[in-house]
């Protein structure tokens, strides 16, 4: 008689830690709590922004690249270059540097550089951690409001070639800002404080 054993859906693993931060995440996975069905909600809305934002840096740099190749295609063989090409690249690269500092979060591939870390490696200092993100958001929500300020005060301007809205450039910063804020409630909500800013550590000592 053949055993079939039951599955269920189950939410999309996040990237691994490095090394630098598997300790604190081993830690809290020891005594970590069922999640509820709003962080289950926040996870799940993570998983599904984050692969479009993958989706969208493969694109945005396939499109650079085609750009560039047919740029310089048309400019020295047929001598007759295209005058909109490094408007669109420009657009595309803004896009691509905020969407991609957002995505590198969540892949933990940003470099953390730690002056003081290994003071306050004892439980007694576990706070410290709590500190460092409130810290870190409090200048990202900060960020993200001058950046909204200045994409209302752009949409009006025109680009000079295409005479498309600036905004559709400057919105790219609070994009990513906003996606970079859901990637660090992600981390905070199912892995704990220590692993939002975990990333190739840097030790100044």
């Amino acid at each position: 008689m053949n055993n079939k054993v039951a599955t269920t859906p189950s939410i999309k693993p996040f990237p691994p830690a490095p090394s630098g931060a598997a300790s604190a995440l081993q830690a809290r996975a020891s005594t970590a709590r069922p999640l509820g069905p709003l962080a289950r909600g926040l996870i799940q809305l993570d998983d599904a922004v984050g692969t479009l934002e993958d989706w969208f840096l493969v694109a945005a740099h396939a499109a650079i690249a085609g750009l560039v190749f047919v740029g310089v295609l048309v400019r020295y063989f047929w001598n007759d270059p295209l005058t909109w090409d490094q408007e669109v690249i420009v657009a595309l690269f803004t896009w691509l540097m905020f969407i991609g500092a957002a995505a590198a979060i969540r892949h933990r591939m940003h470099i953390r550089v730690d002056l003081v870390g290994g003071l306050f490696k004892r439980p007694s200092f576990r706070f410290v951690t709590w500190i460092n993100v409130a810290l870190g958001a409090a200048a990202v929500v900060a960020l993200l409001w001058s950046a909204t300020v200045n994409f209302t005060e752009v949409l009006g301007a025109l680009t000079p070639m295409l005479e498309m809205s600036q905004g559709v450039l400057d919105g790219a910063l609070p994009v990513g800002l906003a996606l970079l804020l859901l990637h660090m409630a992600r981390i905070l909500v199912e892995h704990g404080a220590a692993a939002v800013f975990a990333g190739e550590l840097e030790s100044l000592q």
